[in-house]
């Protein structure tokens, strides 16, 4: 081996690397930002769980077990409500997590050594935040209920070492009682695989014509710059519209997950999530000199952000502010909480409304800075 010829391998390939910053980007940047995103994404310890209170008994007693938890960074109290109806329509909202029944006559029966059960609704589209949030419950309610349990022996004179009935939970899980992973796994990959679907299948489009040497037709044609951009995505949104039912007739057949709410809801919020993917595709399109280099950009703007940002794995609460302000500004983010609402709560437009939206903005917004970019021009 001749060194000589190997050192001027190696730095004829170190100038081509200079002079191509979107290499140094990728070799330097891109492992920071994935450090960064997943570092500070990757949480699975749950803060801030919303929950709501409907007090039966409102005694000393009951204001304590509240405080108890209202004094723990995991929780907020968002509300009382006057009745379990109440207080499952704030979940199906998505307004709480969960939330307490405290039964009339709580004090009372403690004081008299009986057994009490407080009942927990439990909000199941999440099985993973949802099976977390039941044992921070339970753990804050035990320890609660010990020091209860304690002062009602007390007070009826019994020996530190005796024992009362404590406290019990009684868990009301609604919307996936089993906690069955796959109810709210399979919306969520349907977001995914749409986001990046979307993304692929446009990249190309713009640049495709560059590489091929067929833009100059495009360039001398009367047609206008939004004609041949909106010429481009009709085919592709109606291959992405059949994905979409693909993957909702899919995941019925194959794993039993099936739409609770309407059908043509969830295939119009779909229509609007294409028009976001599709058109960042587009935007990648123009902006891309190589078809790789296009398909390389739109697989990691979308496949990270949708998995580790929009809320598939982790919740967005639980993100520290900057990756917050990300996450309300993708996608994903708001289609995912669209399909999960319908898929397993049933709701309608009357709740998801201000996520359509935003959805709509998003796609006005990204269509837009396509046109913007586009020119026929060589």
């Amino acid at each position: 081996m001749n060194l000589r010829r190997l050192r001027a391998i190696a730095v004829k390939e170190w100038i081509h690397i200079r002079r191509d910053p979107r290499s140094l980007v990728v070799a330097l940047v891109l492992p920071l930002v994935l450090l960064l995103l997943n570092g500070y994404g990757l949480n699975f310890d749950l803060t801030d769980l919303p929950f709501a209170l409907c007090d039966y008994d409102q005694s000393s007693t009951s204001r304590l077990l509240q405080e108890s938890l209202v004094r723990s960074e995991l929780f907020r109290l968002v509300g009382s409500v006057r009745s379990p109806a109440e207080a499952e329509h704030l979940i199906q909202d998505g307004d709480c997590l969960f939330a307490l029944i405290i039964p009339p006559h709580l004090q009372a029966d403690l004081a008299h050594g009986k057994s009490v059960a407080i009942q927990m609704l439990l909000d199941g589209s999440d099985a993973n935040t949802a099976s977390i949030a039941r044992q921070y419950v339970t753990g804050a309610l035990t320890s609660s209920s010990q020091r209860l349990v304690a002062e009602a022996g007390k007070r009826l004179g019994l020996p530190a070492r005796a024992t009362l009935p404590a406290i019990t939970m009684e868990r009301k899980i609604l919307f996936n009682p089993g906690l069955d992973s796959r109810h709210f796994t399979v919306p969520g990959l349907i977001v995914v695989i749409l986001v990046i679907l979307g993304a692929l299948l446009t990249s190309g489009a713009v640049v495709r014509e560059r590489e091929r040497g067929t833009f100059e037709t495009l360039a001398a044609s009367p047609l206008l710059a939004s004609e041949i951009l909106l010429g481009k995505l009709i085919p592709y949104l109606v291959l992405g519209f059949a994905d979409v039912i693909i993957a909702v007739c899919t995941g019925a057949l194959f794993f039993h997950v099936t739409i609770a709410g309407s059908l043509a809801l969830f295939l119009a919020c779909a229509f609007v999530f294409l028009l976001c993917a599709l058109g960042f595709g587009l935007l990648i399109s123009t902006i891309a000199r190589t078809q790789q280099v296009a398909m390389t950009m739109a697989i990691v703007a979308t496949l990270l952000p949708a998995i580790n940002l929009s809320g598939f794995v982790f919740p967005v609460r639980n993100m520290p502010l900057f990756l917050k302000l990300i996450a309300w500004v993708i996608p994903p983010t708001h289609f995912l909480i669209i399909a999960r609402s319908i898929y397993l709560k049933g709701v309608g437009l009357g709740v998801i409304w201000p996520q359509l939206v935003v959805l709509i903005v998003l796609a006005a917004v990204i269509l837009r800075a396509c046109l913007t970019r586009f020119r026929k021009q060589l």
